[in-house]
Formats: C-alpha cells, structure tokens, sequence
C-alpha cells in the first residue's frame, strides 16, 4: 500500500467517517447532513437573496407607513381647537341661546336666578365671557336665566292682620323692585273683626303681577263702641261737605233745596239728622243744598246719583273729576257699603265723572259740551 492511501485510511479512522458514509448521506435528503447542506446553498443562492431583501423593504416601508399616519392623527388630536367669537345672548329666550351657542361649538353652563320682573322669566340675563371675545372652541359659558318674579300673582290677604302682610311683601321685596305696594293712607272701617284685620283688597288674589301696582286694602279698626256725633254742614260748600263726611267715613246723599240760589258754588243749607246728634256709622246723612245763582258760561251745573250695589265689606269708593286738559282731580275718596251715593257739580264742559270701585270704573258720565 502506498503512503498516499495509508494517510487517507489514518485520517478516515480519526474522524470515525468512511467514503461509504459520505456517499449514504448525499443520497438521504432528511439527514442531518442534507439538511445543512441545503441551508448553505439557499443562503448563497442570488435570487433568494434578492427576495429576501425585497420582502425586508417591504416590511420596513409598511412600518414607516403606519408611523407616519400615526404620527399624522396623533398631531391632529392633540392640535388646539379653532377659534370662535363668543356672541351676544343677553335678552334672547334660553331654547334660543343654546342653539347660537352649539353653532358656535360653545358649551353652556346655565344657573337661574329670580329677578323683579316677571316678564323676563325664561330670558337670558347674564353671560360669562362676556361677547365679542375671541376664544377657542369647546370654551365653556356660563349662562344666567331669570326665573322671572319671586310671586308672580298676588297672595290672598283678607283675613290676614294689616302688619304681617306689611312684613310679608318687605320680605318678598327686599332685593328686588316690588311689585305690589300698599297704597297709604290705609283705609280703617268699624268692623266686629280684630282690629288691623284685612277686610278686603284690590287686586284681588290670584291675579296675576306685571307692572308695579298698588295694593288697596280696607282695614278693620274694630267695633264700634259709641256712636258718631256729627257736625254742622250749614253753610258748607257741598265740595267741603263731601269731604268731611268721607273722612268720618259716613255715606251721605245731596238733595237739592227749594230755595233761592246764591253765589256760583253749590252750598248746604239743611241737614238730617241735625247737628250734634249721635249715629251710627250705617246711618245715611242727607244734605239739602241750594243750587248756584250762576257759573262760568263755559261750565255745567248738575246732580250726580248713583246707586252702588250693597257689599258685604266696606269697599274703597273714588270719585273722580276729569277735565279736559288737566290732570285727574279726586273729588273724595272713602270706604262704602253700597246704596245710592248723591251730590251737585259745577264743572267745564267735556269733563268726566267717574265712580271707582276698589280701583275699578263702575260708573262715568260725561258731561255735555253743548
């Protein structure tokens, strides 16, 4: 044997591995072998290569996609808002307000409030930014609606004693401009009621506060213990007269006398029952009066009568003197059971006479131009 094959035999024993074994393993695919043999032709193959790189690029520009998107929406999420103005809602009904409101893009915050005018109730009266500011969208308002009056009807007070209504509407009223004030001087009737007790009011309760108005109450003074001693009217201006029986308060009728007129005034020259006698305050006072001896050309002379209805409760009764070109004038003024009411005018042509009732017309006549 020749040195070449001895080597070869020599290097076959160390490694353990025959040419027969080298030769089996070309020929099993699944052998270990095979396998690497396989691994390192694929890897040195050029077109496996090519698109190996290819399917990395791919890969690695879909993730540069999405990165880029990403940070795109990213940006536009945590970007500030637009801008807006905010607009004028004071005055404007609060269905109304929200709406300019969400077109603007504007959250509102509402809290209500009572104010003194019953006519704003559902109505914008404040707003917070005030209008005209410039401000990103999505900014909050804070929008203040009036819950209109405190009361917005009037409360029943017959019944009621005169200083806890008095304490009622001070308390009612104390921050806001009142509604209904209580028209001095009150009216005082003899009643058997306590004294200080409502007996009657205009408004009536239930109806329902706009405008401030005055509260007409009647009031009792209690019982009358005593009768009324009455004075001397004689010689009296019927106008004078009339005012001195309102404030007793007596209710009285005029009837004209058959005497001789004098002077250009009405004047009493007869009463019943007389001077100095003593009545009650039911008692009906009648006057005899003569009439004028003359008056103004442009003036009337008359008798007024009027029979009112009886009422249960004293009423607050106003006669009043409209004449063309002036101001109302109040002829008397005092509380009233109903029955016939009398007395002479002499007035311009064109005025007007009117019976009110607790506040309310019930009666006018006008007089004659002609």
């Amino acid at each position: 044997m020749s040195p070449e094959k001895e080597k070869t035999k020599a290097d076959n024993g160390k490694t353990g591995k025959s040419n027969v074994s080298r030769q089996a393993a070309d020929f099993i695919p699944n052998s270990p072998g095979a396998a690497a043999d396989s691994m390192s032709v694929q890897v040195d193959n050029p077109t496996e290569r090519r698109y190996f790189r290819q399917a990395l690029l791919v890969i690695g520009g879909a993730i540069l996609i999405m990165l880029f998107f990403f940070t795109v929406f990213f940006f536009l999420a945590v970007r500030g808002a637009e801008k807006t103005v905010i607009p004028n809602i004071v005055e404007k009904d609060l269905v109304e307000a929200l709406v300019i409101l969400q077109e603007r893009e504007l959250y509102p915050r509402v809290q209500v409030k009572y104010t003194g005018d019953p006519s704003d109730k559902g109505m914008v009266i404040d707003q917070d930014p005030e209008p005209g500011l410039y401000v990103k969208a999505g900014r909050r308002v804070i929008v203040t609606v009036s819950k209109g009056a405190i009361v917005d009807n009037v409360e029943d007070y017959v019944g009621k004693n005169l200083r806890d209504v008095q304490s009622r509407l001070a308390s009612l009223f104390s921050t806001f401009k009142p509604l209904l004030v209580i028209r001095e001087p009150v009216t005082y009737v003899y009643d058997d009621s306590e004294p200080g007790t409502v007996l009657s009011q205009v408004p009536k309760a239930g109806t329902p506060l706009g405008e401030p108005e005055d509260l007409i109450l009647i009031v009792s003074r209690g019982s009358l213990d005593k009768p009324v001693k009455i004075p001397d009217w004689e010689n009296y201006s019927a106008d004078n007269a009339m005012r001195s029986l309102a404030r007793i308060p007596l209710p009285f009728i005029f009837v004209e006398d058959n005497v001789s007129p004098s002077g250009t005034v009405a004047r009493v020259t007869s009463q019943s029952p007389p001077p100095e006698s003593e009545v009650g305050l039911d008692r009906t006072i009648t006057l005899g009066f003569s009439r004028p001896e003359s008056w103004p050309e442009e003036f009337r002379y008359g008798l007024f009568d009027y029979t009112l209805p009886e009422y249960p409760v004293p009423v607050l009764l106003e006669v009043i003197i409209r004449e063309p070109g002036t101001e109302d004038r109040k002829l008397f003024s005092m509380p009233h059971s109903g029955g016939e009411i009398s007395f002479p005018y002499v007035v311009p042509a064109g005025t007007g006479i009117v019976v009110m009732v607790n506040g309310s017309e019930v009666a006018r006549e006008d007089i004659s131009i002609e």
